[in-house]
């Protein structure tokens, strides 16, 4: 395969994986402003939950870190399936696995803005990135499919 024989719109696959490393970046400069803030020292990884129900920062630092954990736990499940999408559908492949790292953001700002002492209701706020993750599912089915009957 030549450069010149990977399609334009592979470029959207390349921008998306890309982003893929802000949205990483993003998580990781949230957890540590608000680490700072809530005076949780490394290397704890949350706050205790008794230290978390009187302190509001310790609580936004545990529902910071338990959005990035989700993030990277979701990635590992998104990315093949984005990928496997890409392959005969880069542009919609594109489309909503931009759908899903917005979704993520969003889920991420609701989360740590959730009022002290909840259940984190706030995340329900980008809870539409699940649009972007089973029309990955799908079309990365799809993509198997269109590839299986090719022959390949």
């Amino acid at each position: 395969m030549t450069l010149s024989s990977i399609p334009h719109e592979y470029s959207y696959v390349l921008a998306s994986l890309f982003a893929t490393a802000l949205v990483s970046q993003y998580h990781g400069i949230i957890v540590g402003s608000i680490r700072k803030k809530a005076k949780v020292p490394y290397p704890n990884a949350y706050a205790s939950a008794e230290d978390a129900s009187k302190d509001k920062e310790k609580f936004r630092f545990n529902c910071a870190q338990r959005a990035h954990a989700n993030y990277l736990e979701s990635l590992s499940v998104v990315l093949p399936a984005f990928l496997a999408s890409a392959i005969h559908y880069p542009t919609v492949a594109s489309s909503l696995f931009g759908i899903w790292l917005v979704g993520r953001v969003v889920y991420t700002h609701g989360y740590t803005g959730s009022q002290h002492n909840s259940t984190g209701n706030g995340r329900y706020k980008g809870m539409f990135y699940s649009i972007g993750q089973v029309g990955l599912a799908i079309t990365a089915g799809m993509s198997a499919w269109k590839l299986y009957n090719s022959g390949l």
